[in-house]
């Protein structure tokens, strides 16, 4: 069952993936790796470090987060699916658009071969190769690395180098 609030956006924002280069968010149907269950997100953002639980449902029907502290206390929540973005949280800034983390979790997710199409209408480079230990995908502006992820059995980490933010979930 998908939670959600109140707050729903109106469509779907496009995501700038640099300061001049955007992309559209891609349709849940576009899922290739479902998640559904408990997981710690760990993460860094301009010097300060959090660690919540999530409750996580990623598959083709949609993206669903319910964010939770180590008590259980609700700490927000996130979804979306072909309705839109529903983004509602006290502990991220207000002004953080829900259409960001839903583009980091598609970067992992979702078809490398759909992400890659996305990526090149915004003359940006995606890019997955499978290594020992798991898949590592990147996304490049030229030869500029915007941002990594890397998948493996035990969770993702996605880093972003332009934005200064790093975030893992832990399966």
């Amino acid at each position: 069952m998908r939670h959600h609030k109140a707050k729903q956006t109106q469509g779907v924002r496009p995501v700038y993936i640099t300061n001049s280069k955007k992309i559209a968010l891609l349709p849940p149907s576009d899922c290739a790796f479902a998640v559904d269950g408990a997981q710690r997100l760990t993460g860094t953002f301009g010097g300060t470090t959090f660690a919540l639980l999530s409750y996580t449902q990623i598959d083709k029907d949609g993206i669903s987060l319910i964010l939770m502290n180590d008590f259980g206390t609700d700490m927000g929540s996130l979804s979306y699916d072909t309705a839109g973005v529903t983004f509602s949280s006290a502990f991220f800034p207000k002004n953080l658009p829900g259409e960001y983390i839903i583009a980091d979790i598609q970067n992992a997710f979702y078809d490398a071969a759909a992400l890659q199409s996305a990526y090149s209408t915004s003359k940006l480079i995606f890019e997955a190769q499978t290594a020992d230990n798991g898949e590592h995908r990147t996304i490049r502006d030229g030869t500029k690395l915007i941002e990594a992820i890397f998948i493996t059995a035990d969770g993702v980490t996605i880093k972003n180098y332009l934005r200064g933010y790093e975030y893992s979930l832990e399966f």
